[in-house]
């Protein structure tokens, strides 16, 4: 078996560069100059873009985007108000709606009550009124019946004052025998 533990001993930088080659090196400032100039070109392009964004066009572009974002905020606002005012104004109008249809169902209901009592007060007064010609008839009868009744009362009268004088006649002499 192979021994387990190995010792390297370092090799200086040079050397290995100089195993590379010198095209190595030479990559590597070539890398190093192009990080240099993106970093150069970065930098410079964001200092352009800041002083851009902190011009005059762009403070009132941004002002008139927040005046903008208010207004549409107070509108989305009204908005939802007047929409809330509608729901509001619609569940309303359903009440009314049917209370509306209650009221004519009670007030056709009332309508058909009275029809119903004007009807049975035309048949009262029907009823009235031949209760009234039975009333007039009997009335008729009885006067008829009356003068007959005074006719023959009147001639009652004379006779049994006839009798009640020739009682008194028969009764009064008996009395005074007694």
């Amino acid at each position: 078996m192979a021994p387990t533990f190995y010792h390297y001993f370092p090799v200086p930088m040079e050397k290995t560069w100089e195993e590379q080659g010198p095209g190595k090196r030479r990559r590597w400032l070539v890398a190093a100059g192009l990080m240099f100039l993106i970093f150069v070109v970065l930098v410079s392009l964001l200092i352009h873009f800041a002083v851009r964004a902190n011009s005059e066009a762009c403070r009132d572009g941004l002002r008139a985007w927040n005046e903008c974002r208010n207004t549409t905020h107070l509108l989305q606002r009204q908005l939802t108000r007047a929409q809330e005012n509608l729901l509001l104004a619609e569940t309303q109008a359903n009440t009314c709606n049917r209370t509306v249809v209650t009221l004519q169902d009670s007030l056709e209901k009332k309508e058909s009550q009275v029809q119903e009592q004007q009807a049975h007060i035309q048949e009262q007064q029907a009823h009235i009124q031949k209760l009234e010609s039975k009333i007039m008839k009997l009335n008729q009868e009885l006067a008829t019946l009356r003068t007959k009744e005074e006719a023959s009362s009147t001639a009652q009268n004379s006779a049994s004052s006839m009798v009640v004088s020739s009682l008194l006649m028969f009764v009064v002499p008996v009395f005074l025998l007694f």
